[in-house]
């Protein structure tokens, strides 16, 4: 209960840099004194700030629109999505998360590949229905409109499914937390990615690293390898190879691998 409305007030604030407690007691629908104590406890975890009868959110995670987000770090983003190609082959049974990495990653694969892809993206699919050798399934769920894609509303129906490697994605990344979003919601569709993969790989840029997003989606020990940019900061990208993680930082100019960390065989 405490997570989820730390959540809504992170979400409510987000629209809204800065709010007053009355005003924020009437949006959650509770006493003034339970935001108190909820904002208290944010400006512990560093989200908020608070003053005398307001709060100021302090750097957090963008929650942008998908088109809006599409255009951004796109020279990072297609040389991550490059060089995660190489752990893509035919007749594997691959996840791919939403997100605009990923979605760079989706529009890379060869139309004549034999695969069968798992994805709540609605813009993978669409991306992806005219390659027919391409079997592609879609969970049932709710729509997320702001990053077009589907909330699994069910978790234990994907267990049915087996897959080889989840590509993931997140609104933040901090060491050792690990992958976060912005609201439990989210959560829930990428654990449920992941926990049928064999082998789960993040994609982020640099501009997800060390921002503030309050649910933790993945820990770090959930995942087997992390591919971002060269601009992603080198003592946290250090930090979490420390932690066993491989990483492989990606040179955007020429879309090859500048550092990799913990390197194992493909």
């Amino acid at each position: 209960m405490k997570k989820e409305r730390h959540a809504k007030i992170i979400e409510i604030m987000q629209r809204q840099n800065v709010i007053t407690i009355k005003e924020l007691s009437e949006l959650l629908n509770c006493t003034e004194m339970t935001v108190r104590r909820n904002l208290d406890e944010l400006q512990e975890m560093n989200f908020v700030k608070r003053e005398r009868g307001y709060a100021v959110l302090l750097q957090s995670a963008k929650d942008t629109d998908y088109y809006i987000e599409i255009g951004e770090h796109q020279q990072e983003k297609h040389a991550i999505a490059t060089v995660a190609m190489q752990y893509i082959h035919p007749l594997q049974n691959i996840c791919m998360d939403s997100g605009t990495t990923i979605q760079q990653l989706i529009m890379m694969l060869p139309k004549n590949m034999s695969l069968s892809v798992i994805t709540p993206s609605l813009m993978a699919a669409l991306t992806l229905s005219n390659h027919t050798d391409i079997q592609i399934l879609i969970p049932g769920g709710l729509m997320h409109h702001s990053n077009r894609s589907i909330l699994i509303s069910d978790p234990e129906w994907i267990s049915q499914y087996q897959a080889d490697i989840a590509f993931l994605s997140c609104r933040s990344f901090r060491v050792p937390g690990g992958a976060f979003e912005h609201s439990q919601t989210l959560t829930t569709t990428k654990r449920a990615l992941a926990s049928i993969a064999k082998k789960k790989i993040l994609l982020l840029d640099y501009s997800k690293w060390n921002v503030n997003s309050l649910c933790n989606s993945l820990k770090l020990s959930d995942l087997d390898i992390i591919i971002t940019d060269n601009k992603a900061p080198l003592e946290l990208v250090t930090k979490a190879a420390q932690c066993g993680i491989e990483i492989l930082l990606v040179n955007p100019a020429d879309n090859s691998v500048q550092e990799h960390f913990n390197e194992q065989q493909i």
